[in-house]
């Protein structure tokens, strides 16, 4: 690993929580379409053990793919991408579309070494090529977002609305919905599910938060009883801390104290043994997140004082970047540049 990349502690927290099969079924049960759910048997959900973002995409979106029976024995897809950036995305339809295409791709690839060992089979045993091979269809795939970034989710749901003019030729457009999870639509207390999953939400809800403090006295009081009562509680805690832990304006002693009075009788257990390492280890990703936030705001100081004010969309675009690198060669760019219009193309070719 090369010291300018950056663990992603939105993935770390998103992939271990809801690779969990209760935590995923709670989801699917409270968050997808009543339509969809009812189709299901949820006894059978299994994670797919692959990603479909490519490298550029890693520290700002993590996925996970379910694979489930519907109740007349058929294969579904869920296909849950989050979206880690603070503000929404509104080309995320064609990376949906892509990487639909990708679990499509996938699904033609286990049909291909299926047909594959049938074909070998029949002429183990003397019998037509394609004898038992039945016509290839693919398996539905649901796309869903689950976005957890400080603006609100207000982009548009169709394709078209991507290309120019793109009503005018829409019957020659894909389309498609994706079901939306936008946390910020959610008071506080208001999150479906069990307590592992309510608890996750509202976290993810305020990760972004300067000022945490309240709300970490209320997700401590909602885990208190289930700590409590539940040793599988202390491992969920142990995610949940290193997440806490990577917001960097959190204050470590604050977090001790109130972790030691929410838990009772757990609770110098609890911080004698491991709370202090959680702590720590989620403050260093986010003092790392600190070293890139003070890189980005480099090139956009130099920026600004060569060409004046810069528009947001370049501001966002550099502030979507995750290294280091990356950051120190557009500073020497922003340098160099004799133009705005230099700069962005640069900028548009290491995106």
């Amino acid at each position: 690993m090369k010291n300018d990349q950056v663990i992603n502690p939105h993935a770390n927290f998103f992939e271990k929580i809801f690779s969990r099969m209760d935590v995923a079924i709670d989801f699917i049960k409270n968050y997808l379409p009543e339509q969809i759910v009812k189709r299901l048997d949820l006894t059978t959900i299994q994670v797919e053990k692959k990603s479909f973002i490519g490298n550029d995409l890693k520290t700002s979106q993590s996925d996970i793919l379910f694979k489930v029976k519907t109740i007349n024995g058929k294969d579904i897809f869920l296909y849950v991408l989050i979206e880690h950036k603070s503000y929404p995305d509104r080309w995320v339809m064609l990376q949906l579309l892509g990487y639909i295409v990708k679990i499509c791709e996938y699904q033609r690839d286990l049909n291909r070494e299926k047909r594959k060992k049938i074909r070998q089979e029949n002429k183990k045993n003397q019998r037509p090529e394609n004898y038992g091979l039945e016509t290839e269809y693919l398996y539905p795939v649901i796309p869903v977002v689950l976005y957890h970034g400080a603006s609100n989710w207000n982009i548009t749901k169709n394709f078209s609305d991507l290309f120019f003019d793109g009503d005018d030729y829409k019957e020659f457009l894909p389309s498609f919905q994706y079901q939306l999870i936008d946390t910020g639509n959610y008071p506080d207390g208001a999150f479906d599910g069990g307590i592992v999953l309510q608890v996750s939400l509202t976290v993810m809800k305020h990760i972004f938060d300067k000022i945490f403090d309240e709300q970490i006295i209320k997700i401590f009081n909602m885990l208190a009883d289930f700590i409590e009562s539940n040793n599988e509680g202390i491992n969920f805690l142990e995610i949940l801390l290193r997440y806490i832990g990577s917001n960097k304006y959190q204050n470590k002693e604050y977090l001790r104290t109130t972790l030691k009075k929410a838990f009772n009788k757990k609770g110098d257990v609890i911080m004698k043994s491991f709370a202090d390492i959680w702590i720590n280890e989620g403050r260093e990703e986010g003092r790392k997140e600190g070293l890139l936030e003070d890189a980005r705001e480099m090139v956009i100081e130099v920026l600004n004082i060569k060409f004046k004010d810069i528009s947001q969309a370049i501001t966002a675009l550099i502030k979507d970047i995750k290294d280091r690198s990356v950051l120190r060669s557009l500073h020497r760019d922003a340098i160099l540049a004799n133009s705005l219009n230099e700069f962005q193309h640069r900028l548009e070719t290491v995106r």
